[in-house]
């Protein structure tokens, strides 16, 4: 982000306002821009921005930050600075990206205040002076690159070749972080200047970091804490190196390797150190002179062929993280800082880069991930568009820029979501809208069981007497749950998530790459199908998915998904077959793992769903040999009770979803359980709970013919036969019932099943 830098107490704030220099298409004749030279040090260049050192500052350097519209190389080369008389002012390119940013500073010259900065175009001929100047500490950070952490000779040649990150000039040797990055992860860095010493004498130096740190002066290592460990908490007196420091200038260096991701790097000082215990304190600004650095503003953008150019403002005004995910929503504010010569009777239109739009002058918009985006912006006046795209980095606020007053909250940014079109979107922007539809739905869920519980329990303490309070408190397990108007709004949103993310398989869309695709439907497959019951629409999301996923294993699990909804939801087994073959010819090398496991689970299934009890058999067996549960036979049991004690609460409550998490869970844990047939028992129920009878019917069908001795299949069979009842089948019912009488005679059902025929015949013949 372009705007102010906060440098107390050493730290560096990654800057929140971004400056972008948009341009408005007033093409001028020649003879209009010939006092506007852009040739300089021999070169032509594209572009250039004034910047004025104001009265009374006496700096010695000035550091700048503007966006460069792509003109500046990947090398910097092409970047000069100018004062009013066309000297060459020392000039370093200290940071360029992410994006189109960059950072430079320039050397002052004396007598000149006004200087132009020059950039785009082929690398100047001429080469400005070299850098002399000793104000100021600047710090530069690297990727991460392998070293010797124990050896400063190891590391410092690390540096030197690793991939800069972000430099700026800072107060102090004083950071718990790399200032250029918010992501947690090693890094190199160095401080470099020069130390000012006023008066000769001894001074004690000290180094606390997390990893290594090697502080030198003169070249010469002073004090270091080599090796991978954690801060230094208390001084001692081992810790404390002195030195005899002449007065003037002494170079400096102090080099760090953050090898994990945390990180901190602190150096300070002691002036005249007594014997005793160290007091130290960091090394004060004053002593790198840093007052000499001055932060000053690019001014306004000229092109070579353009005379008036408009400005606009990116405020990072704040982030939502969502529930368990570690990407966040970005909340973005984009200000016109036109001159209102150029935005008068003029069209203003914002592409966002991320697909979508706004034709708001002044325009707020939610990033669904932080990135680099092509920010556009377009003025039309009259017949005349004209463009200027920016890359911009786009990323959370650091926690030390985070105004509590001013936390952002999910209900702050679902206005602006809901305007989105998916079909713009890439994957992972459509996976994030849906996990923020789905943070909001859970939140009204959350809300309102939170409401029930209390109600819950004030119903028990109201029922609870001397007298009669076993008797009286109410059963939470057999408690009829309440439909709740929330439960109707939290559906809305889970049915937008769906809706958002079903666009990248059903629909044209821009979502690509197979591992983003994977997770999105990975997401909102199970979002249709157990949260909503759209078994249909889950099925052709994952079939959808595995047509589109290029990558053999992922698009094999897709497939896998859709054939277990076919079989198990949708009834049809021939669909099922086809995917489950292109899944079977996409995983033959793979012979181990989840995947492999599923795949036979699935046509175990399949085999079971066609009265194939043998292959079914077979196939529950492999899929279980592959998964490899280490639980044993007292182990096992107790974890099928609590599977099926959850399964039966939430069938109770309703939350079918969360049941058919319990019953996936236990499936996948336990292939065979299949062949047992409580499993099928709890499908069953699950069924009927969803008022899903056909599917509940199958489950019966499916258990005897992998295992009709099972000691559940009478209770299947009689679950079996209300379901044709509630069809409107009472044949088949009556049919289940007699073949229930003679395959089971001596099933403690007998009585219930002939209560059962009796009373459907006696309706029958009413």
């Amino acid at each position: 982000m372009l705007g102010a830098s906060n440098h107390e107490s050493g730290s560096v704030r990654v800057p929140k306002t971004l400056v972008l220099a948009a341009v408005l298409a007033i093409l001028l004749p020649a003879a209009a821009l010939r006092g506007q030279s852009f040739r300089h040090a021999g070169t032509e260049f594209q572009a250039r921005r004034p910047i004025s050192v104001p009265a009374g500052k006496s700096y010695s350097i000035v550091v700048t930050e503007f966006f460069h519209h792509g003109e500046i190389d990947a090398a910097g080369r092409d970047v000069v600075v100018a004062a009013k008389n066309r000297s060459l002012a020392p000039t370093r390119v200290l940071q360029l990206g992410p994006g189109d940013f960059c950072r430079l500073a320039f050397q002052t010259i004396p007598g000149q205040s006004n200087y132009e900065i020059f950039y785009g175009g082929d690398p100047p001929k001429e080469t400005a002076p070299p850098w002399t100047c000793g104000d100021g500490l600047l710090l530069e950070t690297r990727k991460y690159k392998h070293c010797n952490l124990h050896r400063l000779e190891s590391l410092r040649e690390a540096f030197h070749s690793a991939e800069p990150l972000g430099a700026d000039y800072v107060e102090h040797v004083e950071h718990s972080r790399n200032p250029f990055s918010l992501k947690p992860e090693p890094f190199l860095s160095r401080y470099s200047g020069t130390l000012h010493i006023a008066t000769a004498g001894t001074y004690g130096f000290l180094t606390s970091s997390q990893d290594c740190s090697f502080l030198l002066i003169d070249d010469k290592e002073i004090v270091s804490a080599p090796g991978r460990h954690g801060p230094m908490r208390w001084a001692n007196r081992g810790s404390r190196k002195d030195v005899r420091l002449s007065a003037g200038p002494h170079m400096f260096e102090y080099y760090h390797a953050a090898a994990g991701p945390d990180a901190v790097m602190v150096a300070a000082w002691e002036v005249s150190p007594p014997e005793d215990k160290p007091r130290p304190v960091a090394i004060p600004s004053e002593a790198f002179r840093t007052r000499a650095v001055g932060r000053l503003p690019a001014g306004q953008l000229s092109l070579r062929t353009t005379k008036a150019v408009p400005d606009f403002l990116v405020d990072i005004v704040g982030d939502v993280p969502l529930p368990d995910h570690d990407i966040p929503l970005v909340g973005v504010r984009l200000h016109d800082n036109s001159p209102q010569a150029l935005t008068l009777a003029a069209k203003a239109r914002w592409d966002f880069g991320d697909g979508q739009t706004s034709d708001k002058l002044d325009a707020n918009h939610i990033y669904l991930h932080p990135g680099v985006y092509a920010v556009k912006l377009s003025l039309k006046r009259g017949g005349r568009t004209i463009a200027i795209t920016n890359r911009v980095d786009i990323d959370q606020p650091s926690l030390t820029d985070r105004d509590p007053k001013k936390l952002h909250k999910l209900d702050d940014y679902l206005p602006i979501l809901e305007t989105y079109d998916p079909r713009t979107l890439d994957a992972v922007g459509l996976r994030q809208l849906a996990l923020a539809y789905e943070a909001k739905a859970l939140a009204i869920e959350a809300q309102a069981e939170s409401q029930a519980a209390e109600e819950r329990a004030k119903a028990e303490a109201e029922a609870e007497t001397e007298a009669d309070a076993k008797s009286s408190r109410p059963d939470k397990r057999r408690e009829k749950p309440v439909d709740d108007p929330r439960a109707a709004e939290a559906k809305r949103y889970l049915a937008a998530a769906v809706a958002a993310g079903k666009v990248a398989f059903l629909e044209p869309s821009a979502a690509e790459g197979a591992e983003d695709l994977y997770r999105l439907a990975m997401l909102i497959g199970p979002m249709a199908r157990d949260r909503l019951g759209e078994f249909q629409l889950a099925a052709q999301i994952w079939a959808a998915a595995a047509q589109k996923i290029k990558a053999g294993e992922l698009k094999a699990q897709c497939g896998i998904e859709a054939a277990d909804v076919s079989i198990n939801d949708l009834l049809d087994a021939p669909a099922a077959k086809k995917l489950l073959e292109a899944a079977t010819t996409q995983l033959a090398n793979t012979k181990t793992g989840p995947v492999a496991a599923k795949l036979q689970r699935v046509w175990g299934d399949y085999y079971a769903s066609t009265g194939n009890g043998k292959d079914a058999r077979e196939a529950y067996n492999r899929a279980e040999t592959i998964h490899g549960s280490t639980r044993g036979y007292i182990e096992r049991t107790a974890w099928r009770g609590a599977r099926a004690r959850s399964t039966e609460e939430f069938i109770q409550q309703r939350q079918y979803d969360r049941a058919a998490a319990e019953l996936r869970l236990w499936q996948s844990e336990f292939p065979t359980e299949k062949i047992d047939g409580y499993l099928t028992l709890m499908y069953a129920r699950y069924w009927v709970g969803r008022q899903q009878y056909a599917q509940a019917i199958a489950q019966a069908e499916q258990l005897q013919a992998v295992n009709p001795d099972s000691p559940y299949v009478d209770q299947l069979l009689l679950l079996a036969a209300d379901c044709e009842v509630k069809r409107g089948r009472v044949d088949r019912a009556l049919a289940t019932l007699h073949a229930l009488l003679k395959d089971y005679p001596g099933s403690p059902l007998v009585p219930a099943v002939k209560e059962t025929i009796n009373r459907l015949q006696t309706a029958g013949s009413d």
